[in-house]
This record gives C-alpha cells, sequence and structure tokens, in this order.
C-alpha cells in the first residue's frame, strides 16, 4: 500500500492493460470509462497487484470516485481506510 494517495500514478481515462501477475483472466485491457472494467482492474490490483502495480495502476481519482463500490476483502478496505480516511463517504 503506498504512503500517499499522491503515490498512485495510473491512468484516470483511456485503456489500462492489466499485467498477468494482477490479472490473468481474459481480456486484460480495460476501458477507464466504464464502472465493470474499473471494478475488474482495481478489484484485482488491489488483491494481487505488487506496491509497484498499485502505484503504476491506480489513479487516485478513479480510486476516490469509486471506492465505496469496489468489492474488496474487508482486510483490504480496512487498511485502505485506516490509511486513507478520505476514501470513506
Amino acid at each position: 500500500m503506498p504512503a500517499s494517495l499522491d503515490d498512485l500514478t495510473g491512468p484516470a481515462e483511456g485503456s489500462l492493460r492489466l499485467p498477468d501477475t494482477v490479472y490473468w483472466g481474459p481480456d486484460p485491457v480495460v476501458d477507464l470509462a466504464h464502472w465493470d472494467d474499473v471494478a475488474k482492474a482495481y478489484e484485482a490490483t488491489l488483491r494481487e497487484g505488487t506496491l509497484a502495480d498499485v502505484q503504476a495502476l491506480v489513479s487516485p481519482a478513479v480510486l476516490r470516485r469509486w471506492w465505496s463500490r469496489l468489492f474488496l476483502p474487508v482486510r483490504i478496505r480496512r487498511a485502505w481506510e485506516s490509511r486513507f480516511p478520505e476514501l470513506v463517504s
């Protein structure tokens, strides 16, 4: 988990290709304009990604916008919300 949301440098729009280490399902390219694609990308990255993956793939703006709708394990959600209370709306 990054020290700050400012450490997240992922794209906020356009398409994103998920690495095999994060997402090994079909169609690893996601369109950040579509909720289903954002969910697939962010849920996989936050569950399976390394710190470097999270920093490169996750956008702070997109994360803030969709945080409450992401389906994440309780331990991951609690850890992120503990470090970044601004995610809780």
